[in-house]
């Protein structure tokens, strides 16, 4: 799920207006649909995607499908789906937490990386959001390397339920701050950038 150089991530359309709908340079991030259910299934179906979710069960059934498309975890400008010009590909997600899943057919093409940035500045795009967090199982090298490379860090190690692994495993608690998303994005400290209002505007002073 490395980040391929030769398609460098780029967000081409967020908006206050279309924030739920976001186009990178391969992928478009779209609003979760009922349709998406076969999909979904499909994708976390897949053990080898599914044992490193916390909170996916496995088997992954369309009963659990629908329950998650109609919860708040589903919500509009939260959590997209991940489409390229093929096919659904995963889910990216900013409700409580970071968290994505691709396909299987989808690892190694750098869309966690390029799905998981138009994400993180999504929710930057709320001036008062102050950090953003996430968490692997320890052991699952392909998506530590992706947190890392998006600028999250590691704070601590605790357990965690993993519900198609069956058991708890320690698992890594990292997280991005607004300070550290700034930076990444090469603003300036004093200032921060809404890209719901497309502009870098001035910080309060404190």
């Amino acid at each position: 799920m490395d980040h391929d150089p030769r398609h460098p991530t780029r967000v081409r359309s967020v908006s206050r207006r279309d924030i739920a709908l976001m186009q990178t340079t391969r992928l478009t991030l779209r609003p979760l649909r009922p349709s998406d259910a076969d999909a979904i299934v499909a994708g976390v179906g897949n053990y080898d995607v599914s044992k490193w979710l916390a909170v996916v069960p496995f088997p992954y059934t369309h009963e659990d499908a629908r329950q998650f498309l109609s919860s708040s975890a589903a919500e509009r400008r939260l959590t997209w789906a991940i489409c390229d010009a093929d096919a659904f590909q995963g889910i990216v997600s900013i409700a409580g937490e970071f968290g994505y899943w691709l396909t299987r057919d989808a690892w190694g093409r750098g869309y966690a990386t390029e799905a998981g940035t138009a994400a993180i500045d999504a929710a930057f795009a709320d001036p008062t959001r102050t950090e953003l967090r996430a968490s692997f199982m320890l052991g699952n090298d392909r998506s530590e390397q992706v947190l890392r490379k998006l600028g999250f860090r590691q704070t601590g190690v605790s357990e965690r339920s993993f519900r198609a692994y069956g058991q708890t495993a320690p698992a890594a608690n990292l997280e991005i701050t607004r300070v550290d998303w700034r930076r990444s994005r090469g603003l300036s400290p004093r200032r921060w950038w809404s890209i719901a209002q497309g502009s870098d505007m001035s910080e309060p002073a404190r």
